[in-house]
C-alpha cells in the first residue's frame, strides 16, 4: 500500500505533463503550511562550533548522504575533527544520543547513519533531539559538526546551510505537500548558503545550484568487499532498492550497461529474507540497503554498488573557508 501511494504521488509531483493535482490534495496545502511553517524559520542561536546542515526541501531522496560523507572526508583531510549527527530515521533510537559504528544495527539507529559510519571516517551520533546529538558530538571531541538533514528543524543551531537538489527531478511541480513534493517553499533556496545539484547523466545542465556528480565504484559481494567485480556480463539482476528516488538507482544501472528487473520498495523499507528469496536473483542493491540485507540469511546471490559524491572544488572550499572563521577550541 505504501509503495503504491509513493508511486502515485511521485508520478503526480514529477510528471512532465504537469497535470494538476486533485482538488483534495490542493485543499490540504494550507493545512500543511499552517502546521509546518513554524519549522521554516531559521534559528537565531549561534552554535559553539561550525555546524553545517546538509538537507533538502523536497520529499524523497536528493543525494544528501553521499554529500555528507564527502564533506566529512574533506574536513578530516584539512586537519579538522568532524562528526556527523542524524535523527536516525527508520530506526528506533532512544531519546538520548547514541553513537553509531559500522556494526550498529540499522533497525535501531537507521540505515543512513550506519552507512555514514562506514564511509565518512568520523564519529556519527543519532538522537531524535538533534541539539542533544550536537552536544554529544562536541563532548566526543568534534570541532565541526555535519547534520545529515535538518533544514526543517529550527531548534538545531547552525552556522552554514546546504540544500541538495536532484538535478533530474528538480522541484517537481513546485507545490507544497501534499499537492507537490516541497517541504518548504522554493524561496527557501534563497536563504541557504549553498545549493548543490546532483547530476546523474547528460542533459541536466539547468537548475539551481552547483552541479556535482555521484560516481559508482566497483560492485562487491554482500558482506565481502574483498570480492569486488567484475560481474559476469550475461547476468540479469533484480535491482532492489528502498531509497527516496529508486528511479535514480535504476537509471544509473542502465547507464552502466546492467540488465535489470526493477524492484522498488518504500524508502527505509525493512526487508525480510522471505520476500527477497522469492526473487529469481541475483540481486544488485544500494549500499544503504546493503547495511540491512547483510543481517538476513539465505539470500540469493547479492551484489552491492557503492557510490560517492564528487563535489566541485568551489563547494568544498566554501565549507572549509566557513569552518576557518571559527577559532579552534
Amino acid at each position: 500500500m505504501k509503495a503504491r501511494l509513493e508511486r502515485y504521488l511521485t508520478g503526480l509531483w514529477y510528471t512532465r505533463t504537469r497535470r494538476s493535482p486533485p482538488i483534495a490534495l490542493r485543499a490540504l496545502v494550507p493545512l500543511y503550511r499552517g502546521l509546518s511553517s513554524r519549522r521554516w524559520r531559521q534559528p537565531d542561536a549561534r552554535p559553539p562550533c561550525p555546524v553545517v546542515v546538509v538537507g533538502n526541501i523536497t520529499a524523497g531522496g536528493s543525494g544528501k548522504t553521499p554529500v555528507v560523507a564527502a564533506l566529512a572526508r574533506a574536513l578530516a583531510e584539512a586537519g579538522r575533527a568532524p562528526a556527523i549527527i542524524s535523527r536516525g530515521y527508520g530506526g528506533s533510537a532512544a531519546r538520548s544520543p547514541q553513537p553509531v559504528t559500522s556494526s550498529s544495527d540499522p533497525g535501531q539507529v537507521g540505515d543512513e547513519p550506519v552507512l555514514l559510519a562506514r564511509r565518512a571516517g568520523c564519529p556519527v551520533w543519532v538522537c531524535r533531539d538533534r541539539r542533544a546529538a550536537l552536544s554529544a558530538a562536541l563532548g566526543g571531541g568534534a570541532d565541526v559538526v555535519l547534520a545529515d538533514d535538518g533544514l526543517q528543524h529550527p531548534r538545531l543551531p547552525r552556522s552554514f546551510e546546504i540544500c541538495v537538489v536532484d538535478g533530474q527531478r528538480g522541484l517537481g511541480n513546485g507545490l507544497l505537500l501534499p499537492a507537490g513534493p516541497l517541504r518548504q517553499p522554493a524561496e527557501r533556496l534563497d536563504s541557504v548558503d549553498l545549493v548543490l545539484r546532483k547530476q546523474s547523466g547528460a542533459g541536466q545542465a539547468n537548475g539551481p545550484g552547483l552541479p556535482f556528480e555521484v560516481r559508482p565504484g566497483r560492485p562487491y559481494r554482500l558482506a565481502d568487499e574483498g570480492a569486488a567485480g567484475p560481474i559476469p556480463p550475461e547476468a540479469e539482476f533484480d535491482a532492489v532498492c528502498a531509497i527516496g528516488n529508486p528511479h535514480s538507482f535504476f537509471a544509473l544501472l542502465e547507464a552502466l550497461g546492467y540488465r535489470i528487473r526493477e524492484r522498488a520498495f518504500p524508502d527505509h523499507h525493512v526487508f525480510s529474507a522471505d520476500e527477497l528469496r522469492r526473487l529469481p536473483g541475483p540481486l544488485l542493491v544500494t549500499e544503504k540497503d546493503a547495511v540491512k540485507l547483510e543481517r538476513l540469511e539465505r539470500l540469493p546471490e547479492t551484489w552491492v554498488l557503492p557510490i560517492e559524491a564528487e563535489l566541485p572544488a568551489e563547494a568544498t572550499r566554501a565549507v572549509l573557508d566557513h569552518v576557518r572563521e571559527f577559532p579552534l577550541p
